[in-house]
């Protein structure tokens, strides 16, 4: 084979392989299932400092906007009074996509089950009020506060189901009695990471003492802050704790098993890649 050939070949597989890697997206979902109209009221903020704080979150591991779905309240941003949860002041451009009901949550995951391909990477997080029963306390329901309906764990485990063609997927929810989300998802071969903010007989709370004093759910403060490295004051996060330079799903989990004080945060991780799941990467 002449020299001139090997090197178009090489160069034709180097290009193969950057464009497969260049491919990979990272899709998001965030579902905050209430409507702020007031700031610094507690059990009420937090629905829309919490989804901002998992946004901003997202955007500073590489996502890009257009791929972060957000349901939240009747479709619209919250009016805060404070810079750092304005989404204008911040971005730009408001982040809300939609109102948030079941309807449109079914249709989020139906417009994605056409989008997210195999090389990519889905983070779905879910928060606002929960209650369990059955076996353990384990069948969780949560509530839509705006519209007064439910998603169950199955029901919601079947809208990510109906997503086939992913790499990982990570799943996190914050409400009372969310660890009845761990099982939905504890089957190896699914590629999916599930962390809660408390086990299956739990309560989870909100905490006043973040950083800037403003209300959030105990976890939904502690888990962004692990992926970003830094809390909302800008103070420095030491959650990488092998200091790659990357904070992986472990890491965070760790980071949320010392810090929170009120709930017992869970893990699902049925196959091992907690550790190496990392969506500051580009494929996580």
């Amino acid at each position: 084979m002449s020299i001139p050939k090997l090197r178009l070949i090489v160069g034709l597989i180097i290009s193969s392989v950057l464009l497969s890697s260049g491919c990979a997206h990272k899709y998001a979902v965030l579902v905050s299932t209430g409507e702020t109209t007031a700031d610094d009221v507690m059990i009420h903020s937090e629905y829309w400092y919490d989804l901002f704080l998992q946004y901003k979150m997202l955007r500073q591991n590489g996502f890009k906007d257009e791929k972060i779905y957000v349901l939240y309240g009747s479709g619209n941003d919250f009016a805060t009074m404070y810079n750092y949860y304005d989404a204008t002041t911040q971005f730009g451009h408001s982040i809300t996509d939609m109102a948030v009901n079941k309807t449109n949550i079914q249709n989020v995951f139906s417009d994605l089950k056409n989008k997210v391909k195999k090389r990519d990477y889905l983070y779905v997080w879910w928060m606002g009020h929960g209650g369990g029963s059955g076996a353990g306390m384990c069948d969780l329901s949560m509530s839509i506060a705006t519209t007064g309906e439910h998603v169950t764990d199955a029901e919601l485990a079947n809208y990510l189901n109906s997503i086939t063609k992913y790499r990982k997927r990570e799943v996190a929810v914050m409400t009372c009695h969310s660890g009845g989300m761990v099982d939905n998802f504890n089957t190896a071969g699914n590629n999916t990471v599930t962390h809660t903010s408390s086990s299956c007989t739990q309560s989870s709370f909100s905490i006043t003492t973040t950083c800037n004093n403003r209300v959030h759910a105990e976890f939904n403060y502690t888990f962004p802050n692990a992926l970003s490295e830094h809390n909302p004051c800008g103070s420095f996060i030491a959650s990488d704790d092998n200091g790659d330079g990357y904070v992986s799903m472990s890491e965070a989990h760790l980071y949320n098993q010392t810090n929170m004080t009120t709930s017992t945060p869970q893990l699902g991780d049925p196959d091992t890649i907690a550790n190496t799941t990392e969506i500051k990467k580009r494929r996580p």
